[in-house]
């Protein structure tokens, strides 16, 4: 009999979490013996993506979100690129697989793919960092083949938390309230993880997910399931065995059958164990109109605000909590799955090559050490940018961000500043040589550093990204080489 496969991803299979052309490439360059060649590769958002969620409208009886174009995002998921690149490794189980079912027979070529293993640099623009489209977020220095076969682990991890950082800071930004993540049901199980993590770092506080919490040694958050309720002969009854288990923690969850049925339930309960402290959970309906019975009658019943508290959920977005925020719901704490697990559009950096060693070769009119590359499309939106580049972050004298320039390596910033201007890079060395160099910080360091930099924003709705002229001078002869004058 088959048992079923979880389909488990572990790091012993890291690299082969590949398209197949990233090992189709390697071995075309073997057999023809330009394997090796040190490259360049960028992780960059080319384009910010419509993905924020500012609203909703009806067409022909049917509700649809309301999207506005990012005008920032939050970095998110270099820790876990960071270990695909020092423990993702070639294996015997990697060639036999190559060997046998794609039946490839070049010795060089499997002799490689059993023995991958990352030898190069890796900057990086750290987690809870606010980036900007067409700023590099990773820049790999590495042999080609190496650099390349690790694309599609990379860019579909960053992706996936950056998303979700930012969508978190989306939240985060319209309350000051308790965000509780509880994504762990709305996506698969190796996502799960990274989504609570990156939800965290755009500002959550907690997550429900056991398995986070037992990586990061946190408590994990939560109340009891609709199932709870259902599985006990009354709600009462349920209400009662969860007061006796939880004592002054317990949260009564009240849409089950009728919510006004279950509050009367809760506060017999609450006055038999004598409960100093209890929650209510409201999770469907009109959660404002809900939400204000329960405190006129909390009020009426002579309780006092901190005697209980109040808990949303129900596929809540930052523009719903907006609206109970501002409708005086006086929720206490929110919690977030469906949407924080999976905005409604992707974040979609690509991994492409910007520079790459010359042998003597002469390139684009030059004979330079390094040649700049770039992705010239006639959808010019697809274009890359070219060359060894940094993302510099000009503040003014006044401790505020002023712009950010992507320029190479070295170039003079001079032309771009003004007197009293000063300037960081933004990329920072995290692998050199296939060892970490990089000491990654706590979860609530990165979600500090992402509130401490947006408050340096002075508009970050208009926050300018200047391309230097010496990356554009490289792309532009790129463009004249295979687009002549036009």
């Amino acid at each position: 009999m088959k048992k079923p496969n979880p389909l488990e991803f572990t790091t012993d299979i890291a690299v082969a979490v590949a398209d197949f052309y990233e090992y189709s490439m390697a071995h075309a360059n073997i057999l023809e013996g330009i394997a090796g060649k040190q490259t360049v590769f960028d992780a960059i958002l080319r384009s910010a993506p419509t993905n924020k969620v500012v609203g909703y409208f009806d067409h022909e009886g049917v509700k649809y979100e309301k999207l506005e174009k990012r005008k920032f995002l939050v970095n998110a998921g270099l820790e876990q690129a960071a270990a695909y690149f020092l423990e993702g490794k070639g294996s015997k189980r990697l060639r036999d697989y190559l060997e046998n079912v794609e039946e490839i027979k070049d010795k060089r070529f499997l002799d490689w793919a059993e023995n991958i293993s990352f030898e190069g640099d890796v900057y990086a623009i750290p987690e809870g960092t606010v980036f900007f489209a067409k700023e590099h977020q990773l820049r790999v220095h590495e042999r080609f083949e190496e650099a390349q076969v690790y694309e599609s682990l990379l860019v579909g991890t960053i992706n996936h938390e950056t998303n979700i950082a930012t969508t978190a800071n989306d939240i985060a930004a319209v309350t000051n309230k308790i965000l509780l993540d509880g994504s762990s049901r709305r996506t698969v199980p190796q996502e799960s993880l990274m989504t609570s993590r990156a939800a965290r770092i755009g500002g959550f506080h907690a997550s429900s997910n056991v398995a986070f919490g037992m990586n990061y040694d946190e408590k994990a958050g939560g109340t009891h399931g609709h199932s709870y309720v259902m599985i006990h002969p009354t709600e009462y009854s349920a209400f009662k065995a969860q007061a006796k288990a939880s004592n002054d923690k317990v949260c009564f969850l009240l849409d089950t059958y009728n919510v006004k049925d279950a509050f009367e339930s809760a506060l017999k309960v609450a006055k038999e164990e004598k409960l100093g402290h209890f929650a209510f959970r409201i999770d469907s309906g009109d959660l404002l109109v809900q939400a204000r019975w329960i405190r006129d009658e909390m009020k009426k019943r002579g309780y006092t605000r901190k005697e209980y508290a109040l808990v949303a959920s129900d596929d809540l977005t930052a523009a719903k909590i907006e609206k109970l925020e501002k409708g005086g719901a006086d929720i206490d704490k929110y919690l977030v799955g469906t949407y924080v697990a999976n905005p409604p559009r992707p974040v979609t950096a690509v991994y492409k090559l910007s520079a790459y060693k010359n042998n003597g070769e002469m390139v684009y009119d030059q004979k330079a050490e390094w040649i700049n590359e770039a992705k010239i499309s006639e959808d010019r939106g697809k274009s890359t940018l070219p060359g060894i580049k940094q993302v510099y972050r000009v503040s003014g004298n006044d401790g505020f961000y002023k712009k950010d320039i992507v320029a190479m390596e070295g170039e003079s910033l001079e032309k771009y500043l003004e007197n009293g201007d000063s300037y960081e890079g933004l990329l920072v060395p995290i692998i050199k040589s296939g060892k970490q160099v990089y000491d990654f910080p706590t979860i609530d360091n990165l979600s500090d550093m992402r509130k401490e930099q947006l408050k340096r924003f002075k508009n970050i709705a208009n926050y300018e990204v200047i391309i230097s002229d010496g990356v554009k001078n490289a792309q532009e002869k790129i463009v004249q080489e295979h687009y002549g004058s036009a």
